[in-house]
């Protein structure tokens, strides 16, 4: 359970954008620190910032990983296209 507590790791998106440009992420893909490929399929989005003006977006979610339910935070870059997990509880 420990290889998955990495914070601020960069991820593999799969995610919707609708016609006004609001993100939905709906599955995402990890390496933990063990090296294993560790995807994870979103259950709820708690909260989101879409903020426009700003240079990313955080989403505030839920999923089970290695069988736990498990809070963390997505983190997409405008900029960069990158999207980053963080925070994971």
């Amino acid at each position: 359970m420990e290889s998955i507590l990495c914070v601020d790791i960069p991820v593999q998106m799969i995610s919707c954008t609708d016609t006004n440009g609001k993100i939905t992420p709906i599955r995402f893909r990890f390496l933990d620190n063990t090296g294993e490929l560790v995807t994870v399929k979103i259950d709820r989005i708690l909260s989101t910032d879409q903020n426009k003006n700003r240079v990313g977006v955080n989403f505030c979610c839920t999923a089970q990983i290695h069988g736990f339910q498990k809070s963390f935070t997505l983190w997409y870059n405008y900029f960069a296209h990158e999207w980053r997990l963080s925070r994971l509880k």
